[in-house]
């Protein structure tokens, strides 16, 4: 990265930051903080637009509220993948004539949407309402007719806990002038409806609320019960039928859908615009931005600062800057940096060990899903999805990742002779009475546990020293050459004569005291240099750890047994999963308890698998790899640009 600083005259500012912001080169600074400066302050000031912000906020806003509707009620088709249409340049810079045509859309679609809403709303009501009235449907006095001049009707809803006697006995203990009649009951509830004398209502009313009555009051409504469910029923209908005329309008408005994202897209451009110029500095009739940019592109914005006649520097980053940070691997390895994000970008100046990693993720994937017709569907199925689609960003490095790692598992699954397990084994014998014996082309895990083990332990040491050797290369390329010799060198030495020691019998029994030897050298070694940068018995105490550090080497080789575990889960269920299906032997029964068990046990089996080798690979690249020499703390470099949602421009981005 480079650190850019430009000055020019206010007129080219609109220019330069149309021009700029197609480059995507630039990641501009906020430079408020220069304002606590007495001489920056006394001479310059903020380039604030915020009335210009909020106006674009709001046109993305109302845009992506309709967009939003649309979505929901369309009747559009979803595509699996949400991914950028690419357009012409020509259709990019028609884009900005059709801006009226897309605000009567949007209006005309949060209008709808609004009318939708209240047409539901009342709905509800209706249903609320109606469930309340269902009960009473067979009580036949006109509501508007509930009182004469002497009597009122009083309805309510007794819990069936209450006793209706107990309720009537209180009421003939007030006044024997009164009629009480039940008009339907369900699980919960009675409902009764009584006449009362209107001067004793009141009191009545309030002694029965504490016996458990819940009055119902309906005295504003005209008709009976009966017609006033009939009424909300033929109002629901009407507000059914306007409802699907407002959905039926909304889906032909979505037909131009593209009309609007261009417009939100168009709106966002203007709004990213507006934003940068808050991280402008400017006097009365010049400008003043600061940012940084890649060195690879530094030609391109010197022909446009050039054309422009701005005054601007390139200058290394000072060492109390903290620049963003833009991976660059191979076009091969670029996949795997979603890896590396996963856990955090390097630290600017720092390594980025993607390139260095990614084979090895790749390989142990395969070695822990390792089923040959797994690894073939990964392939197809995502290779489809990477031809179909234009994918971007992060999720085509992960899918392109996941095809490479789709590779590994069918490579891996036909050395290690996995078939679906052993399913065509299975099939032929159970259903056609065959023997057929698919010979894996190197070994079966199943068969041969240790030798996966052992395998796995010896990639695990390797994958350690090559992290063990970037470090030492980071700490030469420092010119630190003691801590070289005394944290790298003397660890491989002790590492190495260990394994020799203990294990080297199985090779040559003259290995064992050559790395006898060599590990007592290479302890000795650790423990006089493990406290060299402390002073005292520091110095001691500092050896001892480094020393005891032999125990987290032992237990990072000891992690990449779980290659073992995981490839032998993906078999063994597998297999148990056949032979399950198999149980219901050859019959036509058999067959369809087969295929059921087939094809949901190996659903579930390579989901829960494939899962586990993502996780447990990446896992032994962030502890165990990533542990030895990798400083995180990066900033991913943000450059000014369009931020556009749904829309690429072939070349070119948006201009209006």
């Amino acid at each position: 990265m480079q650190k850019i600083s430009v000055i020019s005259l206010k007129e080219n500012r609109r220019e330069l930051l149309d021009r700029l912001i197609e480059l995507e080169a630039v990641e501009l600074r906020d430079q408020t903080y220069k304002l606590s400066d007495d001489l920056w302050k006394e001479n310059v000031y903020p380039d604030f637009v915020p009335e210009k912000i909020a106006y674009f906020e709001g046109k993305v806003t109302r845009a992506q509220q309709a967009l939003d509707v649309i979505d929901e009620y369309g009747r559009l088709k979803k595509p699996l993948f949400k991914t950028r249409r690419i357009i012409s340049q020509e259709e990019a810079h028609s884009i900005p004539s059709a801006k009226g045509t897309a605000e009567e859309f949007i209006e005309r679609v949060i209008g709808l949407n609004d009318k939708l809403r209240q047409e539901r709303d009342e709905i509800n009501r209706i249903d609320v309402d109606n469930l309340m009235l269902e009960p009473w449907k067979d009580f036949d006095v006109p509501l508007d007719q509930l009182e004469t001049r002497d009597t009122t009707v009083l309805m309510g809803a007794l819990p069936s806990v209450f006793d209706p006697a107990s309720l009537e006995q209180t009421v003939a203990g007030v006044t024997d002038r009164y009629v009480m009649k039940q008009v339907s009951e369900d699980k919960s509830r009675r409902f009764l409806a009584l006449i009362l004398p209107k001067d004793q209502a009141e009191g009545i009313v309030s002694t029965l609320k504490d016996q458990g009555l819940q009055p119902l009051e309906l005295k504003d409504r005209e008709g009976t019960v009966s017609e006033n469910i009939g009424k909300n029923l033929e109002r629901k209908a009407a507000l059914e039928d306007e409802k699907d005329g407002v959905l039926t309008e909304i889906a032909a408005i979505a037909t131009q859908k593209n009309v609007i994202e261009d417009y939100s897209d168009l709106m966002a451009v203007e709004l990213e615009k507006r934003k940068a110029r808050n991280k402008l500095l400017r006097t009365d009739k010049t400008f003043f931005l600061e940012g940084w940019i890649p060195v690879n592109k530094e030609e391109k914005v010197k022909v446009l600062l050039d054309e422009l006649g701005c005054v601007y520097e390139f200058e290394d980053p000072a060492e109390d800057d903290t620049p963003p940070v833009l991976l660059r691997n191979p076009r091969f390895f670029t996949p795997l940096e979603g890896i590396t994000e996963m856990y955090s970008l390097p630290a600017y100046g720092s390594f980025d060990p993607t390139s260095i990693f990614a084979l090895w993720y790749i390989v142990f994937f395969g070695m822990m899903f390792s089923d040959a017709f797994y690894g073939l569907i990964m392939i197809v199925v995502l290779g489809i999805v990477l031809k179909k689609y234009n994918l971007e960003g992060t999720m085509k490095k992960m899918v392109t990742m996941l095809f490479y790692c789709g590779i590994s598992t069918f490579i891996f699954g036909a050395l290690f002779g996995g078939w679906f397990g052993n399913a065509i084994e299975v099939v032929a014998e159970t259903f056609f009475g065959k023997t057929i014996d698919i010979k894996p082309l190197w070994f079966d895990p199943l068969d041969d546990p240790l030798t996966l083990l052992l395998i796995s332990l010896v990639l695990g040491v390797a994958h350690l020293f090559l992290a063990l050797g970037i470090e030492g290369y980071l700490l030469l390329k420092e010119g630190r050459v003691v801590d070289f010799v005394c944290d790298i060198l003397l660890w491989y030495d002790t590492v190495i004569g260990l394994i020799m020691w203990l294990g080297g019998g199985m090779i040559s029994e003259s290995l064992v005291p050559i790395g006898k030897w060599m590990s007592i050298i290479g302890i000795a070694g650790l423990l006089l240099t493990g406290g060299r940068d402390r002073k005292g018995v520091g110095k001691i105490i500092g050896g001892f750890s480094n020393v005891y550090n032999i125990t987290s080497w032992l237990s990072d080789i000891l992690s990449y047994a779980r290659v073992l575990a995981l490839g032998l889960a993906t078999g063994a269920i597998a297999q148990v999963v056949n032979t399950m299906g198999a149980l219901g032997g050859k019959s036509v029964a058999g067959v369809i308890m087969f295929v059921l068990i087939f094809i949901f046990g190996h659903l579930l089996n390579f989901a829960i698998n494939a899962l586990g080798a993502f996780i447990h690979s990446a896992r032994l690249q962030f502890v165990e790899f990533f542990g030895k020499f990798f400083v995180d703390g990066g900033e991913p470099f943000d450059p000014y640009r369009m931020n556009t949602k749904y829309v690429k421009v072939e070349d070119t981005a948006i201009n209006s």
